[in-house]
């Protein structure tokens, strides 16, 4: 409020506009209104507490509450608990979110940590909000309901700009069967999977797909090393994981896992950049042992010799 409320009172309208920022403020903030809340001193300047001292002040509160002014004026202040009783109406029932319900349901502050920017609108549809300093995430939609991300995996989202390109998390936080890894699943066809060794990477889309048909983290791939990345010719796209395997894919060929002996001898002959170019097949079994088909011919590992050859397309 501008204005020397020593001399006049302030008008409808402006306590109107103080209660209506106000209003959007707690309640996007999940605090109350009517409640208190206890601050610790900075001290210096013209704070009315030494420093490190704790005061506890309702929730909506004057500058003359915690410092040596006489702002808003006396007719000002004389108004705060009008103020507060209009931003109790007009923030509604908040407590009924299903964003601030899955917070509650985690803990609260205690688990999320409290709100770092208040719940907004996401692209998509939905709503989120921002905790702990900016390090965990709770989104919702309405056909997925409200889901947190946080930690690494937090850090990855955000990263890949997934809040801003719509992509909202369908779980929480969950466990690896293997009890190595945590991950969190997203629309769009997208994880991000974590563990202490490798750090948090996303994987998605058609990759995604062919690692989860090839078992996730407990098939022949493993764990993500990478986010999913593109090729030097700007052709195609890839990941690569723990078990010495790596997912690729084109327009043309689909994605395709390659491992293990033949991943490191097609490595050797240059990757996608050498005759071979691109796999055109995961890896399947041949009388002789193994076998990946490739857009320039073939790599085989004999289970009997342990070599490994690649052969031209006839």
């Amino acid at each position: 409020m501008i204005g020397n409320y020593d001399a006049i009172p302030p008008s409808a309208a402006t306590l109107e506009s103080v209660s209506l920022m106000i209003a959007w403020k707690i309640a996007n903030s999940y605090a109350d209104p009517l409640g208190s809340v206890t601050l610790v001193s900075a001290g210096g300047g013209t704070s009315k507490y030494a420093t490190g001292t704790a005061i506890t002040l309702p929730t909506i509160f004057a500058h003359r509450d915690a410092g040596r002014t006489s702002c808003p004026g006396n007719f000002g202040y004389n108004s705060l608990g009008s103020v507060r009783d209009r931003a109790v109406q007009l923030a509604g029932d908040w407590r009924s979110g299903p964003i601030h319900q899955k917070w509650q349901a985690l803990g609260g502050e205690n688990a999320a940590g409290p709100v770092y920017a208040v719940e907004t609108n996401w692209p998509g549809g939905g709503r989120a909000t921002v905790f702990g300093s900016g390090f965990s995430t709770i989104a919702w939609r309405s056909d997925i309901g409200a889901h947190w991300v946080k930690g690494d995996i937090h850090a990855t989202y955000h990263r890949l700009g997934g809040p801003n390109a719509g992509v909202y998390p369908t779980t929480d936080e969950l466990a690896t069967p293997d009890a190595s890894g945590r991950f969190n699943h997203f629309t769009h066809d997208a994880s991000v999977y974590w563990t202490p060794d490798t750090g948090a990477h996303a994987v998605h889309g058609a990759i995604r797909n062919a690692w989860a048909a090839s078992g996730w983290e407990t098939g022949p791939a493993g764990y993500p090393t990478t986010d999913e990345l593109g090729t030097p010719d700007g052709v195609g796209r890839y990941n690569h994981f723990t078990k010495n395997a790596s997912i690729y894919w084109t327009p043309t060929t689909d994605a395709h896992l390659v491992h293990g002996a033949i991943r490191e001898y097609w490595s050797a002959l240059g990757w996608e950049t050498s005759w071979l170019a691109y796999p055109t097949s995961n890896e399947y079994p041949v009388p002789a042992g193994r076998r990946n088909d490739f857009q320039g011919g073939y790599i085989e590992w004999n289970a009997t010799t342990e070599t490994t050859t690649a052969y031209r397309h006839q």
